[in-house]
């Protein structure tokens, strides 16, 4: 569940935002359009709902009538023109939302374990609904091979379901290694001869993390979303939509041993 912040009854929304700032997540393996774009915006949304009598599930919700309302309607009634362009519109504020729940929990001090399971159901359940009303939409569109494009499909929404439930899992599994072993004090590593200095290691490690987030960049849910801003063109909408789903099945490819590892390492 989210870390509760100190309650401050008349904070303003600089102050609420500013809170959130310095307690937020951390940036390991985040992507660039989550870190610098989504985590943001969702964090202005829920500095300006601290006060408002709104909870982190009304936001939870909201979001959800966001998403899945633009996925049916591009299944069965949206054509190729612009009007469909604002399904990628609704998608990334349903994705804002989605960022801004957990910290909007945070704020009020409201975290709970159906907030946590509410919001995880739902993002889980909107890959599946995402790509088969992107198959919908590309059979009604296009005249493509409804075999390759359910393929397509397929192979995307497998990858994107592994990537999203395998990383929540591996998440919660580290933090259950963490709390077992809580009890034992770590040993410091000692400091290996020729070892850099502290900022020189912390610029280091910041280029790490930079590359990673550039590298990751593909598999955000975020960029997803901004494809569908390619829907007026589905044969632009469909090549974009092609690199996000080969990218999805090479880094869940990448991911998969590398989890495997970590797991058997945690017993």
């Amino acid at each position: 569940m989210s870390q509760t912040l100190p309650q401050t009854p008349r904070a303003t929304f600089q102050e609420s935002f500013n809170q959130l700032k310095q307690a937020q997540k951390t940036r390991k393996g985040v992507p660039l359009y989550l870190l610098y774009v989504n985590r943001p915006a969702g964090r202005a949304v829920a500095a300006a709902l601290r006060h408002s009598g709104l909870t982190p599930n009304h936001v939870t919700l909201a979001g959800a009538v966001l998403t899945y309302g633009s996925l049916v309607w591009l299944a069965f009634g949206a054509s190729a023109n612009l009007s469909s362009a604002l399904v990628g519109v609704l998608l990334a504020l349903g994705y804002i939302l989605d960022s801004a729940d957990g910290q909007l929990a945070r704020l009020q001090g409201a975290s709970s374990a159906f907030g946590e399971w509410l919001d995880h159901a739902l993002d889980n359940g909107r890959i599946t609904v995402m790509h088969i009303a992107a198959f919908c939409f590309l059979a009604r569109t296009t005249d493509y091979d409804h075999i390759l494009l359910a393929t397509a499909c397929g192979l995307f929404l497998l990858s994107s379901s592994c990537i999203f439930f395998g990383g929540a899992l591996l998440d919660q599994l580290r933090k259950n290694a963490k709390a077992l072993a809580a009890p034992e004090a770590p040993v410091p590593a000692p400091s290996a001869p020729g070892a850099q200095p502290g900022a020189a290691a912390e610029r280091d490690n910041n280029r790490r993390l930079l590359r990673r987030s550039v590298l990751t960049l593909p598999v955000d849910y975020g960029m997803t979303c901004l494809a569908f801003l390619l829907l007026p063109w589905p044969q632009v909408f469909l090549v974009a939509y092609l690199v996000l789903a080969a990218a999805h099945v090479l880094m869940c490819a990448a991911f998969l041993p590398k989890w495997r590892s970590e797991l058997l390492a945690l017993g």
